[in-house]
């Protein structure tokens, strides 16, 4: 059993614009999803994007130096929300898929020209989407290599998946029930070792956690209640004592908070308030962003009705979880999305943040030493996405690695800088490197036929 600390969080709300320099990738009408891919395997992060009042999806190339150049997919998908990318047809390129106000949709990549196919014409409300070989997470007995599409289908009450027959002919099969789920995220709450899902019920203001089960997918705990306006959650180990923590944002209270996994097996949370006066509290991440050996919170406020007041901030842990608040920007109107990487190259991690009624796509670029740490180092995986075997760099500066797949489950633990991943299911996994000044440094890897 383990030991309850009551910790307190201390905010100290700083302005943190000196650290940050403002810079607009695109005018993006309504932008609302994004989500950091390196679509080409050049080594940048690109970016996808899905505009609701734009009715638009597209992606943006990264030519290394934080300068974008987009691509429009399609600007005729009513109510754009959410987009993930993946090569369904295995032909080297990447194909997409996309959440509108009703539809469910693909787009194969045809040497740069979209053939748009509707899955689904009819839902109520399709929020999150996501890739992956879902159905093995299911029922890891029958694995069968092809992507299949997850999504949050908030009108109707259901998490739910659609298998590919491997002919890219989708099925629906509802996962479970939720009152509007709003987003998705991974994890081990249990410490089981299989791979548990974390869900925010928007409607029922919960925060609750699912595992696999002897039929399919069931409930494993409730992490929150009473969390207005349940919005964007992570699971993570927020206090590095060994097990999954959640960090959770409450857009109605206005309120970020972590909650602990007491005894370490999903049964119990302690919710730690972290701030109760971000307008709009929308999107989290957490990550150690001042490499100081802690988990830091990057979130987002969306602010009033109109977009007024939103914030983008970042919460500095001094590595007991008591909290700093630095607003990084505060000019980006109805601040949602957001992704955390070095866009530019520098080996400081950069903020990209999409603003709904700004109609804009910003790139937070960290200006060099600002927060008076030492530089992040960067990690250097390749070919990404990788079907065979995965490099890692700089090989004499790695001490260990460790690969976790979609759902925060640790998949491999190993010393070697050459992986073979062949056998690995195909999706998207999470490369953490430890190195031996015990600092630790993650990219994102898909893994593909």
């Amino acid at each position: 059993m383990k030991k309850i600390i009551i910790l307190i969080c201390i905010i100290v709300a700083n302005t943190g614009f000196s650290q940050y320099s403002r810079h607009v990738i695109a005018n993006f009408t309504g932008a609302y999803g994004i989500l950091e891919k390196d679509l080409n395997e050049d080594g940048n992060m690109d970016l996808l994007a899905a505009g609701e009042s734009g009715n638009t999806v597209a992606y943006f190339i990264n030519n290394g130096n934080g300068n974008f150049t987009q691509t429009t997919i399609d600007n005729n998908l009513t109510g754009a929300r959410f987009i993930d990318a993946a090569d369904f047809d295995a032909d080297g390129d990447m194909d997409f898929t996309a959440t509108g106000t009703t539809e469910l949709v693909w787009y194969l990549n045809d040497n740069g020209t979209f053939v748009k196919t509707v899955i689904e014409p009819n839902l109520n409300d399709p929020r999150q989407v996501r890739l992956s070989d879902i159905g093995t997470l299911v029922d890891p007995g029958t694995p069968d290599g092809d992507m299949d599409i997850g999504v949050l289908i908030s009108g109707e009450n259901y998490a739910a998946v659609y298998f590919n027959d491997g002919y890219n002919n989708f099925s629906r099969q509802n996962l479970f029930s939720i009152n509007t789920p709003y987003y998705l995220h991974g994890g081990d709450f249990d410490l089981d070792g299989s791979p548990d899902f974390l869900v925010s019920s928007h409607g029922n203001n919960e925060i609750l956690w699912y595992k696999i089960g002897a039929w399919g997918l069931v409930i494993g705990g409730t992490v929150a209640t009473n969390f207005n306006g349940a919005y964007g959650v992570e699971g993570g180990d927020i206090d590095l004592d060994g097990d999954d923590d959640v960090v959770g944002a409450a857009f109605d209270d206005n309120e970020v908070a972590w909650f602990e996994n007491v005894n370490g097996n999903g049964s119990s949370f302690t919710k730690h308030t972290i701030d109760n006066n971000l307008p709009g509290a929308s999107f989290v991440h957490w990550l150690d962003i001042d490499n100081d050996g802690d988990k830091d919170i990057v979130a987002t406020g969306y602010g009033d009705a109109a977009g007024n007041n939103s914030q983008v901030v970042i919460y500095y842990n001094d590595g007991n979880q008591n909290f700093t608040k630095t607003v990084i920007d505060n000019n980006i109107k109805g601040a949602v999305s957001l992704a955390v990487q070095d866009f530019d190259g520098d080996g400081e991690f950069d903020i990209m943040v999409a603003g709904s009624v700004s109609n804009e796509i910003v790139l937070l670029i960290q200006n060099p030493n600002a927060i008076g740490t030492q530089k992040t180092e960067v990690l250097s995986v390749y070919p990404n996405p990788v079907h065979g075997v995965l490099h890692i760099s700089p090989a004499d500066n790695l001490q260990q690695i460790e690969i976790f797949d979609i759902t925060g489950r640790k998949v491999l633990t190993t010393t070697k800088t050459a992986i073979d991943v062949s056998k690995f299911n195909k999706g998207y996994f999470l490369v953490k490197a430890v190195l031996k000044n015990n600092n630790v440094v993650t990219q994102k890897i898909l893994v593909s036929d």
